[in-house]
């Protein structure tokens, strides 16, 4: 059996001790298992030692987790996979720049069989990815003075790949059971390993995506008509989805609200025009 290491970053000894425990009980390939109470003492550690797995608590006494990562980021010194252990009070933001970036979190307290599969995760994908560049995108997640959305999304493959998609170029995600498929401007394909609810917060809240039914999340771009009566969406490309009677109603009311939005635009133009040229 291959052997691993580990860091557990942890202000609160008997927790991060619990965490320990956990970890070299139920994850028998992590050998080493080294703790840090600090943000300085974590940041010496990892960088005078090489760990496969960081588990990162959010909230820290001098700050966050994410102070240490923009550290660690700035000096390219992120070769490590992360796990976030996370309360039920953090911010509902910070939750969905983790899920942005792709990155594994547990609530406190651990689940047994959350913590092995985020493990085993980390494990299989350990080699494969850039881990620079996916904490870069958390971070600017991350950072609310920030008014420019983040144009990708990190989507996860199997065998524990990852790959950044062009939030623009992605038409609609459609539900199969347990995973999802993605379907690109392009006209491929890809299938991920999450399911549609994965997405669903980080897309609508934070992109132009509207829910057709509990089975496809569309790009509102890529919107060209909708027929009511049949309840069918056209795409800019001609395509046709299915809308359900519910949403059907909601999608309506919406682009009802942004077409007189439109014909309220034009008027307002058109008679502050015409004033100008008086």
């Amino acid at each position: 059996m291959e052997k691993y290491s580990a860091l557990i970053v942890e202000d609160v000894k008997e927790t991060s001790d619990y965490i320990c425990r956990r970890v070299s009980l139920l994850c028998p390939s992590i050998k080493k298992i080294d703790q840090a109470l600090t943000l300085s003492e974590a940041e010496d550690l990892i960088e005078s030692n090489r760990y496969d797995i960081v588990f990162l608590d959010i909230r820290m006494q001098a700050g966050t987790s994410f102070d240490l990562l923009k550290r660690l980021s700035d000096k390219g010194v992120i070769n490590f996979e992360i796990i976030f252990i996370t309360g039920e009070s953090d911010k509902e933001h910070i939750l969905r720049a983790i899920k942005y970036s792709a990155i594994d979190f547990l609530y406190k307290p651990l689940d047994d069989g959350e913590l092995v599969m985020a493990v085993n995760r980390a494990l299989d994908k350990r080699e494969s990815q850039d881990l620079n560049n996916q904490v870069k995108l958390l971070l600017q997640r991350m950072d609310e003075r920030s008014t420019v959305k983040p144009d990708k999304i990190t989507v996860h493959l199997h065998s524990g790949i990852l790959q950044m998609i062009s939030v623009n170029e992605l038409k609609y995600i459609e539900a199969d059971g347990v995973v999802s498929k993605v379907h690109l401007k392009n006209g491929e394909t890809i299938t991920v390993n999450r399911n549609l609810g994965y997405y669903k917060d980080l897309l609508i809240l934070e992109h132009d995506f509207v829910p057709l039914s509990n089975s496809i999340l569309l790009n509102r771009e890529y919107i060209k008509r909708y027929n009511h009566q049949t309840l069918k969406i056209t795409l800019t490309d001609n395509a046709e989805l299915p809308v359900s009677r519910r949403r059907g109603k909601e999608l309506k009311e919406m682009l009802g609200e942004r077409q007189g939005l439109s014909g309220m635009i034009s008027t307002f133009m058109s008679i502050y025009g015409n004033n100008k040229k008086r």
